[in-house]
């Protein structure tokens, strides 16, 4: 028991900087700031800009929470925007502090802001976030949603208990027959599944700390919310997820982040700050479910539009051809266009064109952190899950989504020894036996960065318990946020670092604009024009998924004036245009020498451009 009293101030002590909040200067780096703060901050950012910037509250939290998104650049009208979410799990608060200070490198500095709006959203999760400065740590991640997880009478009946008093909920382990797991060979703090296909047979059952408060044999399934606003937006929708809701955005703070972003289609571009890095890994594919773009079957319709046998299947480049035949000559004809216009089915795994800039920005950045002499041998970033906000804004918004991951513990280096030809028959299979109970890389790392950075205190000792519902077990494993919240002292190294690429991304937006007219005389009153559309930015508009699901909103060339159109449109969609590309368009009309054509470049994303065209003078 005294040693159990020594840890437990050791671990006070070590994460006081953390949860003495209080103590410190909202505008402080060297704390991490809890859901007050994070508010108070904001409304600081504003009011001391008030020009420039403001305060919309989307939603309130199940809990009684507001969501606030702040707006940079309010003044300005007709420009792109960018919209920056971070912690939507609520158990990554560097990420909430990676938003802050974003916010304020934008509002110190005007660079970021010409011509660009942002809008910036903390803490979407709020009542998760509370957790991280509670008493007792468990890494919640759902909100105060009331939800029956176990269908009885009761709700929130059931959670987690800290059973030894040390403030976080770990892992208890229980001896067993019928036991799923083993104590590791390499370390006896760690357990791994026993597998039945080596002969081995489990000793214990691994349980989360608590009791059967709730008396139906079962240990936490009730505990306190609730919604994992993390992982309820709208593309592959985890419906067999509890946490999840029933459906995307039945919890408020979703519903509200969807209604703001809809309401808002000037925005062009995505950044996410949670568990996973499209900045260093882009989005993983092979995702089943995807269409057959090689044997396309074509709907009645379309096949007698095409003259095609609607009972043969087509490759994606013949339909395309087919398409040509009858769109308008110079029409670009894709294969997002087409599968989009023939209803081929979701996309669940990013487009090649797409992963051409993922993997080109990937490479990027990495040589930017190296020239930073900023390590990148970290654990590797979480996939993005399921129904998170960094997927739905990738395929169902079809803009450039970029995550970032600003913290993870260091992979530790394997030491290379010399091939010794002397070594004995006992050691080799000593080794043999070490290498199948060899640790993963994660527990490597997190058993070497408790030792590093928290003296030891990152991983709770099994030590044993009398439980009222099992008997003896072991309370131990690893403590909560260990593996996602460095310690608040290294927060301003590691953002001064990896939040400027986000900027430098920011200038690889597309921008849109008339480069040039060409007006020729054809006699008797008709005139060709020609009108030549550039994009001077690194990024294609729209990008590939955003031309197959036709979000966002297309670029439109309208003419206007007194004048006939004998060939042409009066509205031209744009289509896509490359990054660094320049498209052109041609009418036919017929004037009197002294018309005047107004072109219009329309866009809800870039405003309008107008080019005003004298004839005859």
């Amino acid at each position: 028991m005294l040693k159990k009293t020594i840890r437990y101030l050791a671990l006070c002590f070590i994460l006081a900087p953390a949860l003495m909040s209080s103590a410190q200067s909202s505008s402080s780096g060297t704390k991490y700031h809890n859901v007050k703060e994070v508010q108070q901050m904001l409304k600081e950012i504003q009011q001391k800009n008030a020009v420039n910037t403001r305060l919309h509250t989307i939603a309130t939290s199940p809990g009684g929470e507001p969501v606030t998104i702040l707006e940079i650049g309010s003044s300005q009208t007709g420009v792109p925007a960018i919209f920056v979410g971070a912690n939507f799990e609520g158990n990554i608060p560097i990420s909430t502090e990676g938003a802050l200070r974003l916010a304020k490198m934008l509002t110190d500095s005007a660079s970021y802001t010409e011509g660009l709006k942002w809008y910036i959203m903390p803490n979407p999760n709020p009542d998760a976030a509370k957790s991280f400065f509670a008493g007792v740590k468990y890494g919640r991640s759902v909100n105060d949603f009331e939800i029956n997880n176990d269908v009885d009478e009761s709700v929130n009946e059931d959670g987690y208990d800290d059973l030894n008093g040390d403030g976080y909920i770990t892992q208890m382990r229980v001896k067993s027959p019928d036991g799923t797991h083993l104590i590791s060979k390499n370390d006896l703090r760690i357990m791994v599944r026993a597998d039945a296909g080596k002969g081995e047979r489990g000793e214990y059952n691994i349980y989360l700390e608590g009791i059967d408060n709730d008396g139906d044999g079962q240990f936490n399934e009730d505990g306190e919310g609730g919604i994992n606003v993390g992982i309820a937006f709208p593309h592959l929708f985890p419906a067999g997820n509890k946490e999840a809701g029933l459906y995307p955005g039945q919890t408020p703070e979703v519903y509200g982040i969807l209604r703001f972003i809809f309401d808002r289609p000037e925005i062009a571009m995505v950044y996410t700050m949670g568990s996973s890095n499209f900045c260093l890994v882009p989005p993983k594919g092979g995702r089943k479910g995807e269409a057959n773009l090689d044997r396309i079957k074509l709907p009645g319709r379309y096949a007698r539009m095409l003259n095609a046998d609607e009972n043969q299947t087509f490759t994606m480049d013949e339909v395309i051809e087919m398409v040509k035949e009858v769109v308008p000559a110079g029409m670009e004809v894709t294969p997002s266009m087409v599968a989009g216009m023939l209803g081929l089915g979701a996309v669940v795994n990013p487009l090649e064109d797409d992963l051409k800039f993922y993997s080109k920005f990937s490479v990027e950045y990495k040589e930017y952190l190296k020239a930073k002499k900023f390590s990148i041998e970290n654990l590797d970033p979480e996939p993005a899950k399921d129904g998170s906000f960094e997927l739905w804004a990738y395929y169902h918004l079809g803009v450039p989504s970029f995550s970032m991951n600003l913290f993870s513990a260091p992979k530790v280096k394997e030491e290379k020894n010399e091939e010794d030809n002397s070594i004995s028959l006992e050691e080799v299979e000593k080794k043999s036996i070490e290498k199948e109970g060899e640790l993963s890389d994660r527990e490597k790392a997190l058993l070497a960065w408790s030792e590093k950075e928290w003296d030891g205190n990152g991983f709770v000792e099994w030590e044993k318990f009398q439980h009222p519902d099992l008997g003896e077990v072991e309370i131990g494993g690893f403590v909560p946020y260990l593996e996602t919240t460095p310690k608040p002292e290294h927060v301003d190294s590691l953002l001064a670092v990896q939040l400027p690429w986000l900027l430098q991304l920011t200038k690889k937006m597309p921008e849109i604009s008339f480069a040039k007219e060409e007006l020729t005389e054809l006699g008797s009153g008709v005139y060709k024009l020609e009108l030549f559309v550039e994009n001077n930015g690194t990024l294609s508009y729209p990008i590939a998924m955003g031309q197959r699901n036709r979000q966002p909103a297309p670029l439109i060339v309208v003419l206007d004036g007194d004048f006939e159109i004998l060939e042409g449109l009066k509205r031209t969609p744009l289509g896509s245009i490359g990054g660094n590309q320049v498209r052109k368009f041609t009418w036919l009309i017929s004037t009197n020498k002294k018309a005047e054509i107004s072109a219009k470049l329309e866009s809800a994303v870039f405003g309008e451009k107008v080019k005003q065209i004298k004839i005859g003078g």
